[in-house]
């Protein structure tokens, strides 16, 4: 599972590279050590064998270093006609021209490898640009609500996928889609950054929601093959707490709160995805200041653990209490890490938004300040 927060690079070598490039240097040390102690110490000649240390390393150390060994290895099958009594006989020899054989072929392997990830970094990369200007970072404050993400990839090699989200400040509210569209690959990021490019034009065109949402469809309905569709879910938030929620298909957020039981905010006539639905409906809610409200596609409620159980996000909900938005997010994708075992099988994006006290007006007395006595109070 590879994560991208988006407020920082992913890292260059992920943690489960690491332990297998370490298995492949303990085994092929192992290798090379055990052929050349029984060697030593047994009637049987295994010199011919010194070379399959550097076959193993090769897979893991960089070519210089596999160059070394492949030459160590050598100059072991040379010295060992010493101890075997073999030195100088064609069978002596054979091995040596084996063991150089093997050490030449684990070196043109490491140069192979090595121009393999240079190209697969170069990959990446892009994939990080692309990710990035399909997904920039949102605002971690705006206007009284704070705002967190995370995009978390099925394939280790890549971090740009269908899923979706993006935050448009307006004159009125602040407008947030969350969406993940079917499929997988390049077709999948085309249609995303369809429903990106629609939602942000919309969002500061219209004044309702469905009107935002219906622009959307429109967008997948002239670029999407037959089969294509994208869930999404449309949210309003005013400045007084009202938050008003257009679903096309998609999951309804969890709210979070810091003094009550969390709870999914039901939908009211939840329309189908973007791209088979014509109309949408406006389902209206309130929250509460220090609220937090989980948005969140497939790939979260649909990771599996070994016995192939389901993530319960209600039982993990408690994870986003409490601390920063980005340390609760840290901690429900650990969880969900440890229950997936780090095999994700569907991209997956979270949002986790947070309403905050109103921002103080200038010249307007502090809440803990008792008013003028010229101002009626209520």
């Amino acid at each position: 599972m590879r994560t991208v927060r988006t407020d920082a690079p992913a890292a260059l070598m992920p943690t489960d590279e690491r332990s297998e490039n370490l298995a492949f240097v303990v085994a092929g040390t192992t290798v090379l050590l055990g052929t050349l102690l029984a060697d030593v110490f047994s009637t049987v000649a295994l010199a011919g064998y010194f070379g399959l240390g550097p076959l193993i390393l090769a897979a893991a150390c960089p070519t210089l270093i596999t160059a070394g060994v492949g030459g160590v290895t050598v100059l072991l099958g040379i010295v060992s006609g010493l101890w075997d009594d073999r030195f100088g006989t064609g069978q002596h020899i054979a091995a040596i021209l084996l063991i150089a054989i093997q050490a030449a072929i684990a070196v043109c392997i490491c140069v192979f490898r090595e121009r393999q990830r240079s190209k697969l970094h170069r990959v990446q990369a892009v994939a990080e640009v692309a990710q990035r200007a399909l997904l920039p970072a949102v605002p971690g404050r705006l206007d009284g609500v704070g705002f967190a993400a995370r995009y978390l990839s099925a394939a280790r090699e890549a971090s740009v996928g269908g899923d979706l989200y993006e935050v448009v400040p307006t004159a009125h509210s602040i407008r947030v889609i969350i969406g993940d569209v079917r499929g997988k690959g390049l077709p999948a990021v085309r249609l995303a950054s369809v429903v990106l490019g629609a939602f942000r034009e919309a969002a500061v065109t219209w004044l309702d929601p469905e009107q935002v949402a219906a622009a959307c469809t429109r967008a997948v309905a002239r670029e999407a093959g037959p089969e294509d569709f994208v869930t999404a879910l449309v949210l309003d938030i005013h400045p007084d707490g009202r938050l008003g929620m257009c679903s096309a298909g998609h999951h309804p957020p969890r709210l979070v709160s810091p003094r009550g039981a969390s709870r999914t905010l039901t939908l009211r006539s939840p329309s189908p995805p973007l791209g088979l639905a014509d109309q949408f409906t406006v389902t209206n809610a309130f929250w509460e200041v220090g609220d937090r409200l989980l948005l969140f596609t497939d790939g979260l409620i649909e990771a599996r653990d070994a016995a192939g159980h389901f993530f319960d996000l209600d039982e993990h909900l408690d994870l986003l209490r409490g601390g920063g938005q980005e340390e609760a997010l840290d901690r429900l994708t650990t969880a969900l890490d440890t229950h997936a075992d780090g095999a994700l099988h569907d991209d997956l994006a979270l949002l986790l938004v947070e309403r905050h006290p109103a921002p103080a007006i200038p010249g307007a007395p502090s809440a803990s300040a008792p008013p003028p006595p010229t101002v009626a109070t209520r």
